[in-house]
């Protein structure tokens, strides 16, 4: 099958040098990347053996993970685009099965997700479907596929959200319309997860506090987030960080401070969104 038809985009922050051998396999598909760690040796590195890139962005500015997919997904020319991170190992004809779906379902798929990890959690529309393509309820923003068109017309990724949960948000968005979102087992990737960044510090507050977030601007989108909710968690986190940080357990200590902060941030901007 034909791959002309499909951009690859990819998204870099302080990716790790090992991991960039990743990327060789995408030699013959048009690329676009957008690296915000500002890291000009990956650019002149990734240029000699990725001869098809159609656009590579350098910024030192972190948008985060939804504004700056969208960033590259309004710059791809062709009718498909696949996503993927440089932590994310998926073989070229997995990636020819996702569009091979969503040409078979072209009604109604608006994009196409590989089996991640042998994921046995998998929820169906439909749970009687033993077929090996079949309709899910939920996508993973790790790797996936999907027609630009339409994509876009849903209105891609809400880009409010700057680090994990914009894939259920996008996903409960796609259930209530008259798209759907199709795996397919065929097609397999593995994912070694949060390995696609190097974990600083200051990357493990990003990760924290945004998780806390992108689940507070979640619920509140859905009209699920409970005022009782936020006051228990103000108090109750500061305490248990204080707590854990006397136990000498620095990570759980870490996160639970970061949440806190997480909180803050989503009442602050509440008011803008």
């Amino acid at each position: 099958m034909d791959f002309k038809d499909i951009s690859i985009i990819i998204l870099l922050y302080k990716t790790p040098d090992k991991l960039l051998e990743n990327l060789r396999k995408y030699k013959n598909f048009k690329i676009l990347i957008l690296d915000q760690s500002n890291n000009l040796t990956n650019k002149i590195y990734l240029k000699k053996f990725l001869p098809n890139i159609q656009y590579y962005g350098l910024t030192n500015k972190n948008m985060g993970f939804a504004k700056a997919q969208n960033f590259l997904i309004k710059k791809v020319k062709t009718k498909y685009f696949f996503s993927t991170q440089p932590d994310i190992d998926i073989s070229i004809n997995s990636i020819l099965n996702l569009k091979k779906t969503i040409i078979k379902f072209k009604k109604d798929c608006i994009l196409a997700v590989p089996n991640i990890n042998d994921q046995k959690n998998i929820t169906k529309i439909n749970k009687n479907d033993n077929n090996k393509e079949f309709k899910i309820k939920n996508m993973i923003g790790a790797s996936f596929m999907a027609n630009k068109k339409k994509f876009i017309k849903i209105g891609m990724f809400d880009k409010n959200f700057f680090f994990y949960w914009e894939d259920i948000d996008l996903s409960y968005r796609i259930r209530n319309s008259n798209y759907n979102i199709y795996i397919n087992l065929k097609s397999k990737a593995n994912h070694a997860a949060s390995t696609s960044s190097n974990n600083t510090l200051k990357t493990l507050i990003i990760r924290y506090v945004n998780f806390k977030f992108g689940e507070y601007l979640f619920t509140y989108k859905i009209k699920k987030l409970r005022t009782l909710k936020i006051i228990r968690q103000i108090f109750a986190y500061p305490i248990y960080s204080l707590l854990y940080f006397f136990l000498l357990q620095l990570n759980i200590s870490l996160k639970y401070f970061c949440y806190f902060i997480g909180i803050f941030k989503f009442l602050l901007i509440k008011s803008k969104i």
